[in-house]
């Protein structure tokens, strides 16, 4: 028997008590720890089907089979959308009245007298299981200090070769794997800067900021540092949005002074860094909300999150939000413990300050510069002269959307 009288101030804590109560089936769901007898135990095997494939033998549920069934019956292939309704089909009279598996194809006989066919490689890449089987089999992510990003080497992509597929999936590719990517030789103009945009995202973001595009350096339209001449601490931006931005799009039109490099640092690789170091400050900072504003007139943009945020299954890190700037009045926390908050954010600064770190460049007329949002931190030496920079955000979703069409797998 269970007895919630006193529930933890926190709901990771309430997962952490009844974590020895539950355990996880085979198919991921999660429920109660009791006694299985021996007639239930044959119940659930006359619900899983054992498919042997290349290499691996996975097992599905066939409430689970029947809802995937990619008949024109069940799923509409133009709209990729499924025409079922699940109450004609989770019922526990459904059992597999004949099965066949061929070489790449299972096709199925259901007692209802319906047909179902499925490929093998599909099952394989749309199951909890089987991603999980593949995912050591993808190139991974490549985090990086100065030393590492400066031994990449990476050959230029030049923004004509766009237009070809192969060259696209590079760009979607090294965004995934270092979170930035440089275009070359793009003319040093606002619509060039929004073409290279257009060309590689399809669209871009209408914010506060501009309508599609923005520009810095000339002027102080927005109240915000970055619209001066003032040296920027690394941060990554909007963390005052409900959703921040997924990428950003940077290009020098103008430069005729000193100073003003861009600095960046691979924010996984600090995660990496905090959890070895200093795991009390890492778990801190990924349970506790922490809430980011930007105020000028007529807006006032208000959102709350953790520093860093995980993937909900694999627990690996998908996002860093830091931006000291940006902090709104600490109302998020009790008095007990803004101690503990403050002294594991240092933790986390003195890690994003060390210039073993960052990778520095200036920012020339020609080259776009694009990077990861939820994964770089970024931030600008101070400089004198002109320095009129153009850009634009993308939003996460279509980030994601379009990397999917090049075969990138983004999510961990």
């Amino acid at each position: 028997m269970l007895v919630f009288s006193l529930l933890p101030k926190r709901p990771h804590l309430l997962f952490l008590h009844l974590s020895k109560y539950v355990k996880p089936h085979s198919c991921g769901i999660t429920s109660l720890n009791s006694p299985i007898s021996t007639s239930a135990m044959k119940e659930k095997n006359l619900k899983y089907l054992k498919v042997q494939m290349p290499n691996t033998i996975l097992e599905f549920h066939h409430f689970w089979l029947r809802d995937h069934c990619r008949c024109p019956a069940c799923y509409n292939s133009v709209t990729c959308q499924r025409n079922i309704d699940i109450m004609d089909i989770i019922s526990d009279d459904l059992t597999i009245k004949n099965k066949k598996i061929t070489e790449d194809r299972l096709q199925i006989t259901w007692s209802d007298g319906h047909e179902s066919s499925y490929s093998l490689n599909w099952l394989k890449n749309n199951s909890y299981e089987g991603k999980n089987q593949q995912k050591n089999e993808k190139r991974r992510r490549v985090l990086w200090n100065k030393t590492i990003v400066n031994q990449l080497n990476l050959p230029p992509i030049v923004q004509s070769q766009l237009k070809n597929d192969e060259t696209m999936r590079e760009v979607y590719d090294r965004l995934f794997r270092y979170g930035f990517v440089k275009i070359e030789q793009v003319p040093p103009d606002r619509e060039s800067t929004l073409n290279v945009a257009n060309q590689i995202f399809l669209r871009t973001c209408n914010t506060v900021f501009g309508n599609g595009l923005w520009e810095i350096g000339n002027n102080f339209d927005h109240k915000d540092t970055g619209y001066t001449s003032a040296s920027l601490d690394l941060h990554t931006d909007t963390t005052y949005f409900t959703e921040a931005i997924g990428n950003l799009v940077f290009h020098c039109i103008d430069y005729n002074g000193t100073g003003g490099e861009s600095i960046y640092v691979d924010g996984f690789f600090v995660a990496q860094e905090l959890k070895m170091k200093d795991p009390e400050a890492y778990d801190f900072l990924s349970r506790t909300e922490i809430e980011s504003e930007y105020i000028e007139p007529n807006h006032h943009f208000v959102s709350k999150g953790p520093c860093f945020r995980h993937h909900p299954i694999s627990g690996e890190v998908e996002q860093i939000r830091f931006n000291l700037l940006d902090r709104a009045p600490l109302a998020t926390l009790p008095q007990t413990e803004v101690e503990q908050y403050y002294h594991h954010l240092r933790s986390l600064t003195s890690i994003i300050k060390q210039k073993e770190n960052e990778f520095v460049c200036r920012l020339s007329p020609g080259t776009v510069m694009i990077f990861d949002n939820f994964r770089l931190l970024h931030g600008r030496n101070a400089y004198q002269g002109t320095r009129i920079v153009t850009g634009c955000y993308i939003s996460r979703s279509d980030y994601v959307s379009r990397a999917k069409t090049f075969g990138i797998e983004l999510s961990a």
